[in-house]
């Protein structure tokens, strides 16, 4: 914001020498170099900046002074979700703004929306609230990283709240058997819910959470479904073979019917003795911890499936029941 400082200067000085505080001389000359910056900044940064110019701060005073500016209202503290670092900005009174942070490189964008501020007082006035302040921070990908970014990444390397499709599975047959498992098939679309934890990420496909360790990660190759348009999706979700109406998506508590049962001759006579054909009724009675194995009743006996036998099991006339006998 191209804003004239002058007004803050005079009233900082106004203010400090009311209140009687210590080293005002010095204290100015952080003021000064801070309105100066017209990015968020931190405290190892502004001292950076002051002694460049001559000066000889430590961190420590330079942190109590913009303590200070804060607490008299020249300055904001901000901490963003995507490093945890406290970056100071601009205070200017009655005008306010919104954030937008690229969880990529870390740039801050500034902006302002009269709309969105309207509708945000509106709907306060709605629910009968009462509203103090407000601040919202969209977080994302700026322009600039969009245009570096490959298109296609192992899964560990995906920031948290990112949607992906899965491409390809490195490492064999084993590895994309132990995938399906967890529900992870060519064509499944997933949520990273959590990547800070340890050598862990905690991610989500359909409506199941599942955890996924860094190793294991990096043989899953997905693109953001943000890069992909329409038809290339449906057409990577057509190829992959991935079908909505398979047993795997029907949920806790539904009934289907069965219209085809798939898969290599072996699987296919297995599920065939167990009471698994075409035109018989299935009731999904509950799925393990983690997805895997389905627990279904058939004609009236219990059966435990692994997700990628239930894949191969087409069914049709999904309905929610109450009970089950």
């Amino acid at each position: 914001m191209n804003i004239n400082h002058d007004n803050e200067k005079t009233q900082f000085k106004k203010l400090f020498k009311q209140q009687g505080l210590d080293q005002f001389n010095n204290r100015f000359k952080v003021l000064e170099i801070f309105l100066k910056t017209d990015e968020h900044i931190t405290i190892k940064q502004l001292t950076e900046q002051l002694n460049n110019e001559g000066n000889s701060f430590d961190e420590n005073f330079v942190a109590s002074t913009m303590q200070l500016l804060c607490k008299y209202g020249f300055a904001t503290k901000v901490e963003f979700n995507n490093n945890n670092v406290a970056k100071f900005e601009h205070r200017h009174l009655g005008l306010h703004h919104d954030h937008m942070i690229c969880t990529k490189c870390g740039k801050i964008i500034e902006f302002r929306d009269e709309k969105l501020e309207n509708n945000q007082s509106k709907m306060a006035q709605a629910y009968g609230f009462h509203m103090l302040q407000h601040k919202m921070e969209i977080y994302g990908i700026c322009a600039e990283c969009l245009k570096q970014r490959n298109f296609i990444l192992s899964l560990d390397q995906i920031k948290q709240g990112e949607k992906v499709i899965v491409l390809s599975f490195e490492g064999g047959h084993n590895i994309s058997e132990r995938l399906a498992s967890m529900g992870i098939k060519k064509g499944s679309t997933i949520e990273i819910l959590s990547s800070q934890f340890g050598g862990q990420i905690v991610a989500a496909v359909d409506e199941s959470r599942f955890v996924i360790g860094r190793g294991m990660a990096t043989k899953v190759m997905v693109q953001s479904i943000d890069e992909l348009e329409t038809s290339t999706l449906n057409n990577i979700k057509k190829a992959s073979g991935l079908k909505k109406n398979d047993l795997s998506h029907v949920k806790e508590g539904q009934e289907c019917i069965i219209s085809r049962v798939s898969g290599e001759p072996k699987l296919r006579r297995r599920l065939l003795e167990m009471g698994i054909n075409r035109g018989t009724k299935i009731y999904v009675e509950k799925y393990a911890p983690l997805r895997d194995p389905i627990e279904i009743i058939v004609k009236g006996s219990h059966i435990s499936l692994r997700v990628e036998e239930a894949g191969h099991i087409s069914v049709e006339d999904v309905k929610d029941t109450q009970n089950h006998d």
